[in-house]
């Protein structure tokens, strides 16, 4: 029996309607309304909560490998059996603790060295210029192989709200987009205010909003200071566009209509703020060199003199001598200390990492941490990435139960999924994915969104029963016609085929090919099960690591059904195809 691509759309839709049902996890309490207990302590006058959250119990499997599915960009058994051990508080403040391990840029100036000795090698002593695939194979060889998995995941939910995009004149800019991602993968369990000025002053930022360059106001020559970065400072990086309580809802004005945070007088003022700027290694303001890998310099000369009315009445001096740094620091301290930032942030990196409609109680719980960490500090973010995933609405069982709970995995999301469950790796130890058919069907590439707005937006409502129920659904942006089949397009060839994991780029012309050098899943174990005719042990090894423990069954049912009709001497094709299988299915596509 052979899978042919035809079946693949047909299998699609047919898995897609399967109506997916989750289960209750016995070993992760259910809701404290749920159960009635007494403690054993005469001292203990307070109820068990933590053992009823989960918090006081090391977790069962499928409990560690749905922690792991938010925290992680996918978990092979081995970290799942960790997990189960050490437990999801243990092992989660062991990352959050963990230093930075990996730099993108380090990594590319290793690639970029390799392929001019070889050149060299070759007779062709010319400077080797870096191609732009050379940061996608930084950022797969820190996804593959990178110990700090909780500042991964963290650093690309981060990268959907701080977009910077190769969509742009950072296209031909490896260095930058390097740069800037390690900037995310430094700052991810940092202070806010901090990632806010670092976002500031770095030169992918400043290029792809086009302030880098940009000069005080020119009445003569009718030129004015660049307003895109200020709108999109306070739009998308800290406000938003209208006021918030601290549970994410909007403050109403009297005729219960939302209140604008800003308008564009306030753009204009901040614009104000961000003049001056120009590469660190700048000869003369607006010229080379270029510099993609320090911070933008502040030249006064140019910078904006006099001063500037930012929000809350809040005014930035009319300094002299003139310090455009001091009116930097001013203004993002302006919006650091604006009440909406910590809903307004919180909201959307909870929709990324555990569920698209988080309850308002939830974005209470954890924007109340980014004011107050508990020591009086604001931005914390490590204890405001502990809170999200320590939260009871990200832990507790019945939240699996309901109907517009989870998320919709992005592609990307999968793409990671299967190669860390399956320990992708290649010979020479680099991940040459250059995923430009992945960007083209699928819609997402890392720092590729279309716009500033990212690749789909928070409050994005497909028609249907999550509109008609004022719910939303962002990654549901991405999904249509062509990327849903796309999607089994690509999960064929990942999952049917050793030779098309990756889209292979070479590290030099003229390299000779090594096939070795393609990156490959490990399915040896799940070829041993297929081989020893365990097909429902096979299936639920592939619903613990890639669902959870959450498959229904009805989709167990019509899987076993299909794999059974495999003959045993076709062993391979019967794990690969329950692998393809299971990563259509609804239950594996909807993060509960």
């Amino acid at each position: 029996m052979k899978l042919s691509v035809f079946l693949i759309k047909p299998l699609l839709l047919f898995a897609l309607c399967i109506n997916a049902q989750s289960q209750r996890i016995i070993g992760e309490g259910y809701p404290v309304h749920d159960v009635e207990i007494q403690t054993s302590h005469a001292e203990a006058a307070q109820p068990g909560l933590n053992t009823l959250s989960g918090r006081g119990l090391r977790p069962n499997q499928n409990a560690a490998s749905r922690f792991l599915a938010q925290a992680t960009l996918g978990a092979d058994i081995e970290l799942i059996n960790s997990v189960t051990t050490t437990g999801i508080s243990t092992w989660l403040d062991d990352q959050l603790n963990m230093p930075v391990q990996f730099s993108i840029v380090d990594y590319l100036y290793t690639l970029i060295d390799l392929a001019q000795d070889s050149l060299d090698m070759l007779g062709d002593t010319t400077d080797f210029p870096a191609p732009t695939r050379f940061w996608n194979y930084g950022w797969w060889k820190h996804v593959i192989d990178g110990p700090d998995l909780v500042r991964a995941r963290v650093a690309l939910a981060m990268s959907h709200i701080f977009v910077v995009s190769e969509n742009s004149n950072l296209s031909s800019r490896p260095l930058g987009l390097a740069s800037y991602y390690d900037l995310l993968l430094n700052h991810a369990f940092g202070n806010y205010r901090d990632l806010l000025q670092a976002m500031t002053e770095h030169p992918s930022m400043g290029v792809y909003l086009t302030y880098i360059h940009n000069p005080k106001t020119d009445t003569v020559a009718n030129t004015f200071p660049d307003e895109n970065f200020a709108r999109e400072l306070m739009q998308l990086f800290t406000i938003g566009l209208f006021e918030l309580n601290n549970d994410g809802s909007f403050v109403l004005d009297v005729n219960n209509q939302p209140i604008p945070t800003y308008d564009n007088d306030d753009i204009q003022e901040f614009a104000k703020i961000f003049t001056g700027f120009t590469w660190a290694t700048a000869s003369a303001f607006g010229a080379g060199p270029v510099s993609y890998n320090e911070p933008m310099e502040m030249w006064n000369s140019m910078h904006e003199p006099g001063p500037k009315y930012l929000l809350n009445n809040f005014i930035v001096p009319d300094r002299n001598p003139i310090n455009g740094m001091a009116d930097v620091s001013d203004a993002l301290d302006n919006l650091f200390n604006h009440p909406n930032v910590g809903p307004f942030v919180c909201r959307q990196l909870i929709q990324h990492l555990v569920k698209s409609n988080p309850t308002p109680a939830y974005i209470d719980r954890v924007a109340s941490i980014f004011n107050n960490d508990g020591t009086g500090v604001r931005g914390n973010m490590k204890e405001v990435v502990r809170a999200i995933f320590l939260d009871p609405e990200a832990r507790t069982c019945a939240e699996q139960d309901g109907q517009f709970s989870g998320l919709l995995r992005e592609p990307l999301l999968r793409y990671t999924n299967i190669c860390r469950a399956f320990n992708a790796s290649s010979a020479d130890g680099h991940i040459r994915s250059t995923m430009t058919d992945f960007q083209t069907i699928l819609l997402q590439k890392p720092l590729a969104a279309p716009s500033v707005f990212n690749f789909f937006k928070p409050d994005y409502q497909p028609f249907g029963p999550i509109q008609s129920n004022q719910m939303v659904a962002p990654e549901f942006q991405i999904f249509n016609a062509q990327s849903a089949v796309g999607y089994g397009t690509f999960l064929n060839k990942w999952t049917m085929d050793d030779q098309k994991l990756i889209e292979y780029g070479f590290l030099f012309p003229g390299e000779t090919y090594n096939e070795d050098n393609r990156a490959k899943l490990d399915l040896s174990t799940e070829f041993a099960m297929s081989q020893a005719g365990e097909v429902d042990q096979l299936i639920e090894h592939y619903n613990l690591l890639l669902c959870n423990g959450s498959m229904s069954m009805s989709t167990r049912g019509y899987i076993s059904n299909l794999l059974n009709q495999i003959e045993d001497d076709q062993y391979k094709l019967r794990a690969r195809l329950g692998l393809f299988l299971v990563m259509i299915s609804p239950d594996y596509l909807i993060l509960r």
